[in-house]
């Protein structure tokens, strides 16, 4: 048996071991599977295209793939034979293959490129070439207007180059082979440097972008520059057929009696029967109202600032005459379109909320007066900069001292003796965003930890410089004196800790229990950067009173895992004594040897056992062999059970107090 185990962790040991073939490795021949195309092989490329687009099988044609001049020239061949997409894409693959092979076997290699960013610009060169072509035939024949248009065969071939072209793109983004990002925002551009007489061209785009609209409401940054050029060109043409009595229409109310009536409708009557501007205006209406179902943020009012010079200040919904729930729809007023009109009336109430409270930055102190409205503008100033701190870089603007400056210097009091409210909000503020699970990162407890050690360090400082002037003049204070014995922010945490912190209370709830590992974690650095006192916060707990062995009241979750714990086992207990149970000898130090060491363990893991009930305790499992293994080892749960109770029974402090590190002195 042992030579068969042995002969299995070779033959184990050898599968995962990685093999360098580097110097072994075969020289591809790029002349065995692909020809370089030359004009004297037209005949031979037009045969070899025919059969793609035909049905030969792909292991025939791959013995002799075509490579041409130019990468965008495969393009124009694929849409001259009208080749099925999976085959043109299986083209492109064998393409890209081959360029990528050449590149390997070169001696000196350059530095890799990306295929499907490459493919993408390539791809989107070549139809912005067919829409120049296509655009330049509309302007040479807009001074004919009553003339008719004589389509020429290059433009013949422009549109169907671009309408085979976009499928193929369509095809190609959905099976991941283009760069969704570059391949979106030259979408846009190409959208938004249409000129606004170049009707035909916008009716050929829009039909794509309506195609990925699905793409473009999962970005708040592109849908809100799609949301501009709609609100634009939909503005520009109701304002050349609305009245000025019916310029300005609000929104119909979903909580109307009766079908909801389109209030846009008589200024748009006339585009209901012009084939023109018809399919514009649906189009245009139709990515708006997506975009404000989809992404709401993306039309929310924002205001300017000096870093963002190149943004569009306000909200897209400016520039619109019309609410997007009165817009036109096709169908009518039918029922489905009536209930889409009342969820986008409701989403545009959302809208203006969120508009205005950015528009009072999120203060109703508007004017900021009042002592609580600067303490909100602090407040949600550091939130901002926080939020905007990018933490996986530094740089001379982007450091803990900068991220500090912007934090605290920004409103500097003269009197530091006392922690003014505002920076008591901040600390506060500090704490929760450390704690919260709305916010990832294990960095936020380092980060909040430095930035109040700096903090106190600056306002002893100033203490000191103080306490000599005063020392010059013999007219120092025993209180002062007193009140410099605990750490600057003591009492502000102790606050955090009575009322805002988290604490354990249901073993179901998971967002529960990361944000108590996530505080324990804050104040583990707290003490271990002196912020925060443990024997302060200890004497504190003792003279309160907030140390007390009685328990919080059950709730229903943990009455079903009291269930668990059979009454003779605490009948045995009393019968025989808690000190016979543990043998005590004259110390402590034997104390817990019989607890299981798995229940200490440092690493949290995602179902985080420090907090979990203890042994015995679990309440996914009733199965008889939880009771059994409960009477195999009755004494020791017994003892584990006395000394610690469940987590989720302990108050508040109780919980801190068992969990806080104590420090090594």
């Amino acid at each position: 048996i042992g030579a068969y185990f042995s002969s299995i962790l070779a033959e184990k040991l050898k599968l995962n071991t990685f093999q360098d073939t580097g110097k072994k490795k075969p020289q591809i021949n790029a002349k065995d599977n692909y020809w370089l195309v030359t004009p004297r092989s037209q005949g031979a490329i037009h045969s070899w295209f025919t059969e793609l687009a035909g049905n030969k099988h792909l292991t025939v044609l791959a013995k002799k793939v075509p490579i041409l001049s130019k990468k965008e020239d495969i393009f124009g061949y694929l849409a001259k034979y009208s080749v099925p997409l999976l085959r043109a894409t299986w083209l492109v693959k064998t393409t890209c293959a081959y360029y990528a092979a050449i590149s390997e076997a070169k001696i000196k290699k350059r530095q890799s490129t990306d295929p499907n960013i490459e493919w993408t610009q390539i791809l989107t060169k070549y139809l912005r070439d067919q829409l120049v072509k296509i655009a330049d035939f509309y302007h040479a024949n807009s001074s004919q207007c009553n003339n008719p248009l004589v389509v020429t065969q290059d433009m013949e071939q422009a549109v169907k180059h671009w309408e085979y072209n976009e499928k193929l793109a369509f095809y190609m983004f959905q099976e991941g082979l283009l760069e969704r990002h570059e391949y979106l925002t030259w979408m846009l551009e190409v959208l938004e440097k249409v000129h606004p007489l170049d009707d035909e061209l916008l009716k050929i785009l829009l039909p794509l972008v309506l195609q990925h609209s699905e793409e473009f409401v999962q970005s708040a940054y592109l849908s809100r520059r799609l949301a501009y050029f709609c609100s634009r060109r939909l503005s520009a043409l109701l304002s050349d057929c609305a009245s000025p009595a019916t310029a300005h229409i609000s929104a119909a109310s979903p909580n109307t009696t009766g079908p909801v009536v389109s209030s846009v409708h008589l200024p748009c009557a006339d585009f209901q029967a012009c084939p023109q501007h018809r399919p514009l205006v649906y189009g245009l209406s139709c990515m708006l109202q997506t975009i404000t179902l989809c992404c709401p943020s993306a039309l929310v009012w924002n205001y300017s600032t000096n870093e963002s010079k190149n943004t569009n200040p306000g909200s897209p919904l400016d520039l619109l005459q019309v609410a997007p729930s009165s817009l036109p729809m096709p169908g009518g007023n039918s029922p489905f379109n009536q209930q889409v009109r009342a969820k986008i009336y409701e989403v545009e109430q959302q809208i203006k909320q969120r508009g205005q409270a950015v528009e009072v930055r999120w203060s109703f102190d508007k004017c900021q007066e009042s002592a609580a409205g600067v303490t909100i503008s602090r407040v949600l100033h550091t939130l901002e900069v926080l939020d905007r701190h990018c933490f996986d870089r530094l740089d001379s603007s982007n450091s803990l001292d900068s991220l500090y400056h912007k934090i605290f210097c920004t409103n500097q009091n003269k009197d530091s003796q006392e922690v003014p409210p505002s920076d008591e909000a901040v600390v506060s503020l500090l704490c929760e965003w450390a704690v919260s699970c709305k916010r990832t990162g294990k960095h936020r407890a380092m980060v909040v930890a430095k930035l109040l050690e700096k903090k106190q360090l600056e306002i002893e400082a100033e203490r000191c410089s103080e306490s000599e002037v005063l020392d010059e003049k013999e007219s120092i204070s025993s209180t002062s004196l007193a009140g410099s014995s605990l750490p600057i922010f003591q009492n502000i945490l102790l606050r955090f800790l009575d009322s805002q912190a988290p604490f354990l209370s249901d073993p179901y709830n998971e967002h529960e229990k990361t944000e108590f590992l996530n505080l324990v974690f804050l104040f583990c650095e707290f003490i271990r950067h002196d912020i925060f006192s443990h024997d302060a916060y200890m004497c504190t707990l003792i003279s309160r009173g907030d140390l007390s062995t009685s328990n919080r009241s059950h709730s229903p979750s943990l009455e079903a895992l009291d269930d668990h714990y059979p009454k003779e086992l605490s009948v045995k207990l009393e019968e025989q004594g808690l000190g016979d149970q543990m043998e005590i000898d004259s110390g402590t130090a034997h104390l817990f040897d019989d607890i299981e060491k798995n229940d200490f363990k440092t690493d949290f893991g995602s179902e985080f056992p420090i907090f979990s009930p203890v042994s015995g305790d679990c309440h996914h499992n009733h199965s008889p062999s939880l009771h059994r293994r409960v009477s195999a080892s009755s004494e020791k749960s017994v003892k584990h059970e006395i000394i610690f109770p469940s987590t989720y029974e302990l108050v508040r402090h109780l919980q801190y107090a068992t969990h806080f590190p104590i420090p090594l002195m």
